[in-house]
């Protein structure tokens, strides 16, 4: 088959095709006025022809000044202007930038790129000028979107708690987390890039993590949730960590490295440790001691206090279970997925548009994850303290003074309520506190606690079973009594089954209980820490299902004179 040659152009062609352009495109005379503009031109300046046409663009934009939303701005005028005049001087192209609110778009900015170059008339001497516009609107989108994701990404980067990084094929660095970068001794992420973790571990640790991103590499297998212990090449004290690692994907799906975050739970384990010891400790006191009462006294009141210690560990260790961390794997394979279109994905697909919103909130929810696991561990070393303390204190029994220290009686009340807040909460207590006027008192704080912590257990046995009302504690603390005999005077109250009148005077007694399973352990300590401290502990009950007020007064005189 021949083919038909194409007929040269003709003037009136090339006029069409200009007309049809899809870019704007405008032609100025010496004087910076049009005098010709195409369709698209028009379209993007939101003017017909016939009010462009003989007028400059400073002329134009004095008559819509009133519009802020015009296109034709005073100041893209002038720009305009100065760059006609350079064109008119030296033939040079310039290029611009312009942006206005598109209409129709809720404020969007429409953007628009413009080239401009010289007219040539005889002997190459310019004569006016011509330029070409570019609607370069989506293009901006896409990049503010992407520097929006990038910004998201360093954020999370640059502060998040954990360790995030991204390794190659080898497991080497090839990106992680400003956090990460400190510990390893880098001032910058940048320093880790082309290390491995045997550059910072040894091989002890290193080994191993090396092999399990093998494995995740080879299989596509993540691995979740590893509790590993870090072993330093330079030295530094061991640290323990909770570590997820997973595959790392091209835009094609391919297996390119892997990447991962990695929790600190050293102090968890510092904890976990602590306990251990302190129970061996409380082991050899007991044996030590060679008395049963005393055994008894302490393995009840370390048991009331492992209650807070098993309830903040689990609650830990629920966080680090129900961590957000899956949500960042799920955003990175969101970002993989879309990797040749992501600018389009982020601003044009409807669920593209809310990962970087996400990615935000996840990193709030990261650094919440933070705050809440600390506050679990505060209160995990001041039950371990309090644990401590009881155990010295009974090792001390025979002729030691009390160690007494300045004490706010309202925080020793809610460390009291926080050891015993899972049975109150997991029964639905309503705990009523009432302080009246309390300075900060010289106290056996530990000593108190002890007491407390008790008298709380025990007024929440009391409710168990209620049936026909809402089950109460109360507690009231106040100064009684008149210098030089003044005592502090804190009361436990609850709504409970009460005491019989036959058992009032036989219920502080060492091995007596009313209950089934009952030791007659607690209310004896608390009897025997009270008089230590030079003070005095009652009980007042108006019979069975009356409830029982149980009342402590400690000297304050007493108190202030051991400091």
């Amino acid at each position: 088959m021949r083919s038909e040659p194409i007929p040269a152009s003709t003037p009136t062609d090339a006029a069409a095709v200009v007309e049809q352009l899809p870019v704007g495109i405008f032609r100025t005379d010496a004087t910076g006025r049009f005098i010709f503009v195409n369709p698209a031109f028009c379209r993007l300046k939101a003017m017909p022809a016939e009010q462009i046409l003989g007028r400059t663009a400073a002329e134009i934009a004095e008559r819509e000044s009133a519009d802020a939303a015009s296109p034709w701005r005073p100041e893209f005028a002038a720009q305009a202007a100065v760059q006609h005049a350079s064109i008119m001087q030296t033939g040079q192209t310039i290029e611009r930038e312009e942006a206005w609110p598109a209409a129709g778009t809720g404020g969007a900015q429409r953007h628009v790129l413009v080239v401009q170059s010289a007219v040539l008339g005889p002997g190459d001497r310019p004569v006016g000028s011509q330029g070409i516009l570019f609607d370069i609107s989506q293009r901006r989108q896409a990049d503010q979107a992407l520097a929006q994701e990038r910004e998201l990404l360093r954020n999370l980067l640059d502060h998040s708690p954990d360790h995030i990084y991204f390794k190659d094929l080898d497991s080497r660095f090839i990106k992680s987390s400003a956090g990460q970068a400190r510990q390893f001794g880098m001032p910058t992420p940048d320093g880790l890039v082309g290390k491995s973790d045997f550059d910072v571990f040894s091989e002890e640790h290193a080994r191993p993590a090396f092999e399990d991103e093998q494995e995740v590499i080879r299989t596509g297998v993540p691995m979740i949730g590893k509790v590993e212990k870090e072993t330093w090449i330079d030295g530094r004290p061991d640290t323990w960590c909770l570590t997820t690692k997973l595959p790392l994907r091209d835009r094609d799906g391919n297996i390119i490295g892997t990447f991962g975050i990695t929790k600190d739970i050293t102090e968890l384990k510092a904890a976990e440790r602590e306990i251990a010891v302190v129970h061996k400790q409380l082991v050899e006191a007991s044996r030590l001691a060679g008395m049963a009462e005393i055994a008894t006294n302490v393995l009840h009141n370390v048991g009331n206090v492992l209650n807070s210690v098993n309830i903040a560990a689990g609650m830990v260790g629920d966080r680090l279970r129900n961590s957000k961390l899956k949500g960042l794997e799920r955003a990175v394979g969101l970002i993989d997925e879309h990797a040749g279109d992501l600018g389009d994905y982020l601003t044009q697909d409807p669920r593209g548009k809310l990962l970087p919103t996400y990615l935000r909130d996840l990193a709030q929810a990261l650094r919440a994850e933070q705050v809440a696991m600390a506050d679990e561990l505060a209160t995990l070393a001041k039950s371990v303290d309090h644990i401590k303390e009881v155990i010295a204190t009974q090792q001390s029994y025979a002729g030691a003074s009390c160690v007494v220290e300045a004490v706010n009686v309202g925080e020793l009340l809610d460390d009291a309520l926080r050891m015993n807040a899972g049975a109150l909460t997991r029964h639905k207590v309503e705990v009523v506190k009432t302080l009246v006027d309390l300075p900060a008192l010289m106290l056996d704080r530990h000593r108190m606690l002890q007491i407390l912590v008790n008298l709380i257990s025990n007024a929440k046995q009391a409710l168990n079973g209620l049936s026909d009302r809402e089950p109460c504690i109360r507690l009231h603390a106040m100064l009684a009594g008149e210098a030089p005999a003044r005592v502090l005077r804190i009361s436990v109250s609850d709504n409970g089954e009460g005491i019989e009148a036959q058992n009032l005077t036989r219920i502080f007694s060492h091995g007596f209980t009313t209950r089934r399973n009952g030791h007659g352990f607690g209310l004896h300590s608390c009897v025997l820490a009270a008089q230590e401290m030079g003070g005095v502990l009652h009980v007042h009950s108006e019979g069975a299902d009356l409830g029982a007020t149980f009342t402590l007064d400690v000297p304050i005189e007493a108190a202030e004179g051991q400091r």
